[in-house]
């Protein structure tokens, strides 16, 4: 003990370096990644202390997603705050596998035979780049369904800011899982969203007669980091969109706390789906026309909160600014989006003189506008790419990421 208060840095390891996550996929191959977050698990300094060469290894299976937990040292003090042994079995299901590598494979090929997802198929399945995928929403009043669930929420701490477990007693909670189905009989893990049901009053005439209305609230949302860069993530937001849209209980459909990666996933999926299904006409879209009531007719239609709503009409207009086909006033455009910029902080803006605050005003329109553009470059080199090979706009590419934190104007 005295060694390692005189030399605690030999002592300490990062717990994000330490632990190593690896998925076997169903030719064999292990996809290691490490995790974003720790300190759900290890504290706020993400380090764990006591520990000379300290390696937690956590395994999960591509199909069945059984944990297998592992964790090795060269040296170890007799008195430690922290076990990670310990921690992670605390937050891991009963079912965890530790340090018998035999027993976890022998159980992975005992749960895979046969194996049928725990869950209902809710969306049509579809092809990309060669390979079969399908939305499943899993039944969390089944023990196999629960089960999965629990083997899943580890990767909400680890890859979510701020992300915690979800009640799934609580039945106003959802939980979609897209598979690789490929290989029909060995359906594996893609990614999941959760989603939570809000109540919301629908009138005193339907309340009366027991119409059901709900807020669809995405709160989680994983696609697994080997499998990133593929747009899997678009897919699945996009799919579980268009399922919802068809449900006349649900009124809107929201994000909780959005980091900027789903952000930018979020505005390219509903930018290019409004404009391929012809939801909104380029050519003919006018500043003059986006009236009161054409937003709250059109928010309604599709189901957009207003935040989003707002920023989308913005991305529109500066596409037009920029790309055509139609051509609207600059000053039209930029009048538009400062108008809503000093409704959102016109308490911040109120205190200053004329001069300063349009300056101000100014500075975060251009902000905003190169924000825009940076979402809208890749759909427009997508575009153009398309024309040039005779083929479809096809899907809206985006950073497969998780719902949570960080705000955009």
């Amino acid at each position: 003990m005295a060694v390692a208060s005189l030399q605690p840095e030999q002592w300490t390891a990062s717990s994000n370096e330490a632990l190593s996550i690896f998925v076997t996929d169903t030719q064999g191959k292990a996809h290691n990644f490490s995790p974003l977050f720790t300190y759900p698990i290890f504290g706020e300094a993400e380090t764990i202390f006591g520990f000379k060469g300290l390696r937690i290894f956590l395994c999960f299976d591509s199909v069945t997603f059984l944990p297998f937990l592992n964790v090795k040292f060269d040296n170890k003090l007799e008195d430690i705050e922290v076990d990670p042994k310990s921690k992670l079995l605390e937050l891991l299901p009963s079912s965890t596998v530790y340090k018998d590598e035999a027993k976890w494979r022998d159980s992975i090929e005992e749960e895979q035979k046969n194996y049928q997802i725990p869950g209902t198929k809710v969306c049509e399945d579809f092809t990309k780049n060669g390979e079969h995928y399908a939305i499943y929403k899993l039944g969390l009043t089944s023990e196999r369904g629960i089960e999965l669930h629990k083997r899943l929420q580890i990767l909400v701490l680890l890859f979510i800011e701020a992300g915690t477990y979800i009640d799934f007693k609580d039945p106003l909670w959802d939980l979609y899982v897209m598979y690789r189905t490929t290989d029909a009989s060995l359906p594996e893990v893609v990614g999941f969203a959760t989603a939570y049901n809000y109540w919301v009053y629908p009138g005193s005439a339907d309340f009366d007669s027991g119409v059901e209305k709900i807020r669809k609230k995405i709160s989680q949302f994983v696609v697994l980091p080997h499998l990133q860069g593929q747009s899997l993530g678009a897919e699945l937001y996009e799919r579980l969109y268009k399922l919802w849209l068809q449900d006349d209980r649900i009124v809107e459909i929201v994000v909780e706390d959005p980091n900027e990666s789903f952000d930018d996933l979020r505005d390219r999926v509903d930018f290019t789906r409004l404009v391929e299904e012809k939801k909104v006409d380029l050519s003919t879209l006018k500043v003059e026309d986006v009236t009161p009531q054409w937003i709250e007719t059109f928010k309604r239609r599709e189901k957009l909160e207003k935040r989003q709503l707002s920023r989308l009409l913005e991305m529109f207009f500066l596409h037009q600014l920029k790309y055509g086909p139609a051509k609207p006033s600059k000053k039209a455009v930029r009048l538009f989006i400062k108008r809503r910029l000093f409704e959102k902080n016109r308490e911040a803006l109120s205190g200053l003189d004329e001069p300063t605050k349009l300056d101000k005003l100014q500075t975060a329109y251009e902000s905003l506008a190169s924000d825009y553009y940076r979402i809208l470059e890749p759909l427009e080199k997508r575009a153009k790419r398309s024309i040039d090979n005779g083929t479809s706009g096809g899907d809206a590419e985006g950073f497969e990421s998780t719902a949570k934190k960080q705000k955009k104007e």
